[in-house]
């Protein structure tokens, strides 16, 4: 049924349903890419199939649509999927037109003999699914996750139980503060360092600030994290937006980005699928924060 329209933005119906799939989890959507016969589809499909906001993401919408926009938080959630389809338009249309400018694909359904289900291969496939997910996601989550408890615990000279402010952590969010400071207006590396934990689990943000802000201060529930005396507290209506629309389309999770690689056959045309997603969410975040502080 969508087929005709998704082909005018170079995309097969097909593609719907790892879009679907991707409000749960990037992982699975990305993998379900595998459906479509055209390799061009596919590898398409893997790179924009992350701009849906998976489940991981909606502790971050939840947390900052309830804090800054409270009256109106159903409307500001809801404007973040809004978002994302027009990013997939835009993606899929800035692919088609400077890698495959001249590309055509019909779309071809074959519908099987309708048949009861071997529950005995069906329960041998999703195992062997639920399997290779837990392997490949556990074990990156796992390793990245020890490597953030190194970084927070030691400082440059390697001394273990250091204040967070002259950790490792810290250290590297100060070289990498400007590139979000257009973003949400100031050098703040405790923003820096919890949108990069966004790169080991997205639901990790929340988690990060939360983190910070408990060794920073003494507060005692999650919105607090913005109060007076927060690491958080500069961030406002504009800034808090725009910050959500970077971790919301940016690069996905360890996980993901190991599923889209192995989709899309090697590291380059992966680096380069990380390196668009980043610059196109940082484009968006920052056009996002001056428009809205020119209209509201």
């Amino acid at each position: 049924l969508l087929d005709r329209l998704f082909r005018k933005i170079g995309l097969s119906g097909k593609a719907l349903i790892p879009f679907i799939i991707g409000t749960g989890c990037s992982v699975p959507g990305i993998m379900s890419s595998r459906i479509m016969e055209d390799i061009y589809d596919r590898k398409v499909t893997a790179v924009i199939t992350p701009f849906i906001p998976c489940s991981a993401k909606l502790p971050i919408i939840a947390l900052f649509t309830g804090y800054f926009f409270r009256d109106n938080y159903a409307l500001i959630a809801t404007s973040f999927y809004f978002i994302s389809i027009i990013l997939i338009i835009i993606s899929s249309l800035i692919i088609k037109k400077v890698f495959n400018k001249n590309y055509t694909s019909s779309y071809i359904s074959e519908l099987p003999e309708f048949k009861l289900p071997s529950f005995r291969y069906l329960f041998k496939d999703v195992l062997d699914k639920m399997k290779e997910f837990v392997i490949k996601a556990g074990t990156i989550i796992f390793l990245s996750s020890v490597l953030i408890w190194f970084l927070l615990s030691f400082s440059t000279n390697f001394e273990y139980g250091v204040n967070i402010q002259n950790s490792i952590l810290a250290f590297l969010g100060r070289k990498i503060s400007w590139f979000f400071y257009p973003i949400v207006g100031r050098n703040s590396w405790e923003i820096s360092v919890s949108a990069i934990q966004g790169l080991i689990a997205k639901e990790q943000v929340v988690s990060s600030m939360e983190i910070i802000s408990g060794l920073s201060g003494e507060f005692r529930n999650t919105f607090e994290i913005f109060a007076d005396g927060s690491p958080f507290s500069f961030l406002n209506n504009s800034s808090s937006y725009a910050f959500v629309i970077f971790n919301l389309f940016s690069a996905p999770c360890i996980a993901a980005i190991a599923t889209m690689k192995k989709e899309l056959g090697n590291f380059k045309y992966t680096f380069l699928a990380i390196i668009f997603q980043i610059f196109l969410a940082w484009i968006v975040s920052v056009l996002f924060l001056y428009i809205i502080k020119i209209f509201i």
